[in-house]
């Protein structure tokens, strides 16, 4: 099973003004001749994050994220008052895509969007045609009537009952069987924070608790987050009540536009939040198009399942690209990475996952969240020190910032580490002077990116032993 790259840092990022005083963040990662790839988030308002830079290999793609208006990093903000709502719409949107294809001088580019930014995807799509190479789309939606309120008319509540109860506490009882999306707008728009603040967060964590074939409570707290609940949740309502500003049907009936663009659909089986009969649907007017149905999934683009198909589509458009250049050493389909990495090492002690890419070693570190305290696993390179306990260096790939386990084992230095069938537990302590010295140059012979990732930081990267305990 393929997951997500390694971590990456933008070489490149910045604000773009588009009009109506607004701005948006806009990033570029991975090889700058490489491939050209738009990311379009979901939400709408959900904002990118350093995680969607990882569905791209980075050595063969120019990777564009940007944060879409009112959301993320772009100003400003629909969680402030000054943010103006009348010049946010799907339409908007397209032409901000447009206006950022030409400030970074792309001709061309292959548009990835998952739920909200398959919507997006498709109405750019179909509105340029001529400047899409491919289309990705998961979760795919196109914001019809029926879509819409099997969600927030009732159709999604008969399998999640609980979390329906919570969407619908903010709502007086007397108006529960009205039109949910127009009586959100209402409690959403009231001034007072004691309304519009509990009716955002019941809002996003509806979301979030069906997001996922099995809802993760570290999920549902951050839809749960107040200031970014009512920037979501005021985007998705504002666009939802308007339809998009699409007619009913338009993007299944226009999609013969893209029947010249390779496009690749996967769709989580049990995908509550995005039903699956959208992207069948679309996939029976765009004979072009595969539509790759994952059995075991739901919403989410990194449950297992989705997450290869996505990677899969993403790795074989990058070979077939033109201009890309040749690689010495292709990617190994069977390569593991982040969380499926851990899962595959743990199921067989290291028989799967040990030896990584260019034979390097790896080992399985159990932190404690530092803010949640709840166990957090990595798959890290490792080399023994002469009295046999591990050492792992905390590169993040040369990024201006120590990596989250680190920042854990600072907090707690007390984990769990697992090297093939061994495991055991340890204290970790940072290495310094000749020391480190010594195990940085013995780690830098099995991975000699290392000494690249020290090049592109100021921050001395740590070398921490696991000594057992």
């Amino acid at each position: 099973m393929l997951g997500l790259y390694p971590e990456i840092e933008p070489y490149v990022q910045g604000m773009l003004p588009v009009g109506d005083g607004n701005e948006i963040y806009w990033e570029e990662c991975g090889d700058p001749e490489g491939k050209p790839v738009i990311f379009l988030h979901g939400g709408p308002g959900g904002g990118s994050s350093p995680r969607h830079r990882r569905l791209f290999d980075p050595d063969r793609y120019r990777i564009v994220l940007f944060d879409q208006r009112g959301c993320g990093r772009s100003t400003p903000n629909c969680a402030t008052p000054e943010a103006e709502l009348s010049v946010n719409t799907t339409w908007h949107l397209v032409a901000d895509i447009e206006r950022l294809r030409e400030h970074l001088d792309i001709e061309h580019w292959m548009v990835f969007g998952g739920s909200w930014g398959s919507v997006l995807g498709l109405t750019y799509a179909e509105t340029h045609p001529g400047r899409v190479t491919e289309l990705v789309l998961r979760g795919v939606a196109t914001l019809r009537v029926k879509e819409l309120q099997w969600l927030y008319g009732g159709g999604a509540a008969f399998l999640f009952p609980e979390a329906w109860s919570r969407f619908l506490a903010p709502v007086p009882y007397s108006r529960r069987q009205e039109n949910l999306i127009e009586v959100y707008h209402e409690l959403l728009s009231h001034p007072d924070p004691a309304v519009h603040g509990p009716a955002a967060i019941a809002w996003s964590r509806w979301e979030g608790e069906t997001v996922k074939l099995r809802p993760h409570d570290e999920v549902i707290d951050a839809f749960s987050d107040p200031t970014f609940a009512l920037a979501i949740a005021r985007i998705e309502n504002h666009y939802f009540r308007h339809g998009g500003w699409l007619a009913e049907d338009q993007l299944l009936r226009d999609a013969g536009k893209l029947r010249d663009i390779p496009c690749v659909l996967v769709q989580g089986r049990y995908d509550v939040v995005t039903p699956a009969i959208t992207a069948w649907e679309l996939s029976q007017v765009l004979p072009s198009a595969e539509l790759v149905m994952v059995g075991d999934s739901g919403h989410a683009f990194d449950e297992p399942g989705t997450l290869h198909e996505l990677i899969s589509a993403t790795d074989r458009f990058a070979r077939d690209w033109q201009g890309a250049g040749t690689r010495k050493d292709e990617r190994n389909a069977d390569m593991l990475f982040g969380d499926e990495h851990v899962r595959r090492y743990e199921e067989t002690d290291g028989e799967v996952g040990h030896d990584w890419e260019q034979g390097a070693p790896c080992l399985i570190l159990t932190t404690k969240g530092r803010k949640t305290g709840e166990d957090r696993k990595f798959a890290l390179i490792y080399q023994f020190d002469d009295d046999d306990n591990p050492v792992i260096v905390a590169s993040k790939g040369g990024a201006p910032e120590d990596p989250g386990w680190y920042k854990n084992l600072q907090a707690n230095p007390e984990v769990k580490a697992q090297v093939k069938a061994d495991k055991f537990t340890a204290r970790a302590r940072t290495l310094e002077g000749e020391e480190r010295a010594k195990l940085w140059e013995k780690l830098a012979a099995v991975w000699p990116d290392y000494n690249d990732y020290a090049k592109k930081t100021d921050r001395e990267i740590p070398v921490v032993v696991l000594e057992r305990v």
